[in-house]
């Protein structure tokens, strides 16, 4: 299958005609494969060595992270359960005395309406007001 001769393949040729490729000592391209090979072995042990120690650093970092989260997220659920738990011992006898028999409802849609409220406000630290929102 013949693919069409590209710009860059025409300017070669145009150049592979014009200029003449210079004279190189005998043996020239044996000590460039030799050094290229020697190079490559010593840039590879130090590419190496680079790349582990930064995913040491990596991982490293990554547990650091994790150990801060499962803290940050054992906070958040004990101090959740102590908030949930004070406002039920306060707040139920005001609405049973207030609400009487609906005092279930008033609950439910209390807590309901909080868990939106402050799952909307998680949202928009992460991500920004909404666009459709003026």
């Amino acid at each position: 299958m013949n693919h069409p001769m590209s710009e860059d393949d025409a300017l070669d040729r145009a150049l592979a005609r014009a200029l003449k490729a210079p004279a190189v000592p005998a043996g020239f391209r044996t000590r460039l494969r030799a050094a290229l090979t020697r190079v490559s072995e010593v840039d590879l042990a130090a590419r190496r060595s680079m790349l582990e120690r930064e995913q040491r650093e990596l991982q490293q970092l990554l547990h650091g992270d994790s150990v801060r989260l499962r803290w940050w997220t054992l906070g958040s659920l004990v101090g959740g359960a102590f908030v949930a738990g004070i406002s039920i011992a306060i707040g139920m006898p005001w609405i049973r005395a207030t609400f009487g028999a609906r005092s279930d409802l008033v609950m439910l849609v209390g807590w309901v309406s909080l868990s939106l409220l402050m799952g909307a406000a998680t949202w928009v630290r992460r991500n920004g007001m909404p666009q459709w929102i003026p």
